[in-house]
């Protein structure tokens, strides 16, 4: 970028008392579209994979773009599915976690990165910003890619231009590196581009590992694809030959080169999508699926949703199998909703079914039970009673079972 027009798009940065050049120089300001003549390294192999240069004064960045039908099916889901979880989100008034709200399908950016390393300092640059959005007649993969260093600023000011309507991202581990990778990048030219948006995130890794860590051997994108989602990368280039082949191209230029990274990205984007449908679709579920409804559950409780996580535990506890560790601990997450929700007896039974099943929560819920004939019953004998099985289980008496005990033998003594 020639160092006269970068000094005066910034000149709103430096004062109105220090004006960067006079109105005759601002009238010989080369207008951006005389660069758009300029030569474009393999221009045409571009074309031929839906990408075109942008230009930012004299710089550029290539822009690629593919349209996907509502009805394309990206494993076992379609796209348009999409629609159907927002109709039926509707219908739900308990917060969740994933819920929209009152947001629309596009509103949402399904947005994914490729770096030249894994780490999140400063020297780890993004090369290509992939995103997946809504619109009224189709779903449009963009992806943005940095043609080499010296096109951040061109890079970031079509991304932030033209995603300036979206409102929340949906992400797989955007949180923790994607986001906070693309604030660090972007802070070396904010004075240059759009200020970021204030973006809600729907980050997919963490709903991922709450419901499938149990049955997957991993919960990476490409295990939840094929194991979930149904979806076999098939000819895929591996996200860790990315950096690689992104530097090929620097030294070559030829797109050949990061032709399977620009796919590999776009899948990537599209699996958002569907495994946001597929997420929805369990959370929103009526039937019971065991321990993934005890799952979510647990995920309603971190909610605060009180009667939504009862509901869970019930449905999970229906389950005819074999009785399991998660069952116990279910058992016990229900008692501890019921109390919530001042439904103590109802509480004490859940609390007694797992101090009988000997469990790894039976001590807890010995505890339970004593605070119950406490402070409901003030039957500080019975009280004591449970407190003593839950040092015989513990195998030890520690310092709060110790003040526990201290404080009911008293009112036992007092109560006589």
């Amino acid at each position: 970028m020639k160092l006269k027009n970068k000094l005066h798009r910034m000149k709103h940065h430096l004062g109105d008392n220090k004006p960067v050049q006079s109105e005759k120089e601002d009238k010989e300001t080369v207008p951006v579209d005389h660069y758009h003549n300029k030569e474009i390294p393999f221009a045409k192999v571009w074309e031929d994979l839906s990408a075109e240069s942008r230009f930012l004064e004299d710089q550029y960045m290539i822009k690629r773009e593919v349209v996907y039908p509502f009805k394309h099916a990206h494993g076992k889901y379609k796209l348009q599915e999409l629609f159907d979880v927002w109709e039926k989100w509707k219908n739900e008034t308990a917060f969740h976690p994933l819920h929209p709200n009152e947001r629309s399908p596009e509103d949402l950016l399904f947005f994914d990165t490729e770096t030249t390393g894994l780490n999140s300092g400063a020297g780890n640059m993004i090369f290509l910003l992939g995103g997946a959005q809504f619109t009224k007649e189709h779903v449009q993969v963009s992806q943005f890619f940095l043609p080499g260093p010296e096109a951040e600023v061109a890079l970031y000011h079509h991304f932030l231009t033209d995603t300036a309507s979206t409102q929340n991202l949906v992400t797989y581990n955007g949180k923790a590196f994607d986001w906070p990778q693309l604030k660090t990048r972007h802070t070396f030219v904010r004075n240059e581009v759009p200020k970021l948006p204030a973006f809600g995130h729907f980050d997919l890794l963490h709903a991922a590992r709450r419901l499938f860590k149990h049955r997957l051997s991993s919960c990476k994108l490409s295990v939840v694809e094929k194991e979930i989602l149904q979806f076999e990368r098939i000819d895929d280039t591996p996200g860790y030959l990315a950096p690689m082949l992104y530097f090929d191209f620097l030294n070559e230029k030829h797109p050949n080169y990061i032709k399977g990274v620009l796919t590999h990205n776009e899948w990537d984007v599209l699996s958002l999508i569907t495994l946001y449908i597929d997420l929805s679709k369990r959370v929103l579920s009526n039937r019971s699926c065991g321990r993934e409804t005890y799952e979510i559950g647990r995920w309603y409780v971190q909610c605060k949703e009180w009667n939504k996580a009862r509901w869970c535990f019930v449905k999970a506890l229906e389950t005819t199998i074999e009785r399991r560790e998660w069952q116990e601990e279910c058992m016990f997450a229900l008692g501890f909703v019921n109390k919530k929700l001042n439904q103590e007896k109802e509480a004490v039974e859940c609390f007694l079914k797992v101090l009988e099943n000997n469990s790894s929560n039976s001590a807890d819920a010995a505890i339970e039970i004593a605070k119950f004939y406490e402070h409901r019953e003030k039957n500080p004998e019975k009280a004591l009673h449970f407190v003593h099985k839950a040092v015989k289980i513990n195998g030890n008496v520690t310092p709060q079972l110790n003040k526990r005990m201290k404080r009911l033998q008293n009112k036992k003594e007092i109560g006589k």
